[in-house]
């Protein structure tokens, strides 16, 4: 990925109602970035797996402000999001 999308950081440092779809909300750019260039790391997330480049994705989402386990399930979430929408167009 040579052009990083910038992952917003949370509301607040601390749990609040809906910090996990804020976590899905500031991955989307870059997961969608990911599928783009490489259909197996979406395979490996729905998989559970993480590839070198979403381990990458999650440490920089760390830095953001994200826990692991956070930037993990959204990046999973955004995988199952991204095969879905792709089988809608041929439905």
């Amino acid at each position: 990925m040579e052009e990083t999308q910038a992952i917003s950081r949370p509301q607040r440092s601390s749990d609040y109602p809906g910090r996990q779809t804020d976590c899905v909300a500031a991955l989307r750019p870059a997961v969608s970035d990911l599928a783009a260039t490489s259909q197996e790391n979406i395979v490996a997330a729905i998989g559970g797996e993480m590839t070198d480049e979403l381990l990458a994705l999650a440490h920089r989402a760390e830095e953001a402000g994200w826990t692991f386990e956070e930037a993990s399930a959204a990046i999973e979430t955004l995988a199952r999001e991204y095969e879905g929408a792709k089988g809608t167009i041929f439905d």
